[in-house]
This record gives C-alpha cells, structure tokens and sequence, in this order.
C-alpha cells in the first residue's frame, strides 16, 4: 500500500507492468487530485438530485467516490470486496476523519449469498477487478442488510450491476432511492445477464432521469414520490 496525494492505494495500481506507464498517469491523475472521469460522473449524477440521510457506494475501491458522497449525505454504507482495495479504504476512511460517518463491508454484492473470487487483466488497475467464479469472498444482498433507510445508490460492479439489483428489490421498493449504475452490455454478458437493468428498474416504477458522463456508460434512475413513474 502507498500513498499517492490524499489517497492510499493497492500496490497493484503503481506496479511495473507491461501497461504501467498509462496506467500509472491515470493513478496519479486520479488519486493525486481525487477527480478524473468517473468522479465526474458521480458528481455531475449527484447535481441532479436532492442530497438525504443514507447512501450505498458499491465498488466503492478506494473511496473516491465514498468521499464524493458524503458532501451530500450523512452516512455511506462503502462496500469494496478486494482485500487489498479494502485494506486502502479502510485506511483512508481513518485518515480522512470521517469513521463515524462511513460503514465500510470487505464484501461484495450479489442477488444471492454466495462465496466468489475476484481477477483483474494483467497490468490494469485494481478498478478493474471483476468477480469471475467461486472462491473465499462473501456476496450478499443489499436487501438482506436490512437497511433502515437509502437514498441514494451507487454501483459499478464491473457486469454484476444487474445482480446486484435483483439482489436489492425488496430495498428499492420500501426506499425508493435514487439509482447510478454503470452499464456496459459486454461486461453484463460475461454473467449470462438474460435481462437489462433498465427493464428491472423500471418494472419497480422507477424512471431514467439522465444518462451522465462524457462516456454515457453511467445511468442516473428514481422514483417519483407519490410512488409512480412518468
């Protein structure tokens, strides 16, 4: 673990590899200033919205964007299941004084509990990371948290979004949150998506409020408050 600007990170992300220069310019970029595309996209997303008292930051990494989040709400819920991106949000939750204010889960997220392993492309950063079988991480459901309230939620999951939210549809229906997903149909594939969450959001009555980023890989849905969709 090292420190680049206000942000430990994973050795993994300055490591030597075939990649490392460009890789290394994005950490540096990224971590040394907090911003890069998508903190952009999350702040742009969160422009939007009214802030609240409860939000959830899956794929949180490091906690760029957990940070990000809590200039607009009381509480993150910070999940990030790499143990050494882990071991790095931890830390930074510590340095950056704000325990108190952000619950952070060395788990992932999933539509089911179940026990999965993580791998990355040689050479890439540890964002990069995607779940790709059976192993010794814990998976739950954002439902079976039992949360007493969400206002907001954030995922980028790298193609396990739409688990994730089957996994959340009990939560979304009592809380009606406002939801940002990343959506990139090749990534959903590798998991034999047979569905798309923009059909399972918006069959809970929720509505597309804007596509964000330079990218349009990030999806910003909620709901309206008398409990239907326009």
């Amino acid at each position: 673990m090292k420190r680049v600007g206000d942000f430990w990170v994973p050795d993994v992300d300055l490591r030597r590899f075939s990649k490392w220069g460009k890789q290394r310019r994005k950490t540096l970029e990224y971590y040394g200033s907090g911003r890069g595309a998508k903190a952009g996209d999350l702040e742009e997303a969160l422009a939007l919205i009214p802030g609240g008292r409860v939000a959830l930051d899956g794929g949180a990494n490091v906690g760029a964007y957990t940070r990000i989040m809590l200039g607009h709400f009381e509480t993150v819920h910070a999940f990030e299941p790499a143990s050494d991106t882990y071991a790095a949000l931890a830390r930074n939750i510590e340095q950056w004084g704000v325990s108190s204010r952000v619950r952070a889960y060395p788990i992932a997220l999933s539509d089911k509990s179940e026990s999965v392993r993580l791998a990355g492309k040689r050479g890439h950063r540890s964002v990069t990371r995607r779940i790709v079988g059976t192993g010794d991480i814990d998976a739950v459901r954002i439902d079976d948290l039992d949360l007493d309230g969400l206002d907001f939620l954030k995922l980028d999951l790298e193609g396990y979004e739409l688990r994730a939210l089957h996994g959340a549809r009990e939560t979304l229906l009592r809380h009606r949150p406002f939801v940002l997903f990343e959506d990139k149909p090749h990534k959903a594939r590798l998991y034999d998506s047979a569905s798309d969450p923009h059909a399972f959001l918006a069959s809970l009555g929720a509505r597309l409020i804007a596509c964000v980023g330079k990218s349009q890989f990030d999806w910003l849905y909620g709901f309206d408050a008398d409990g239907t969709s326009s």
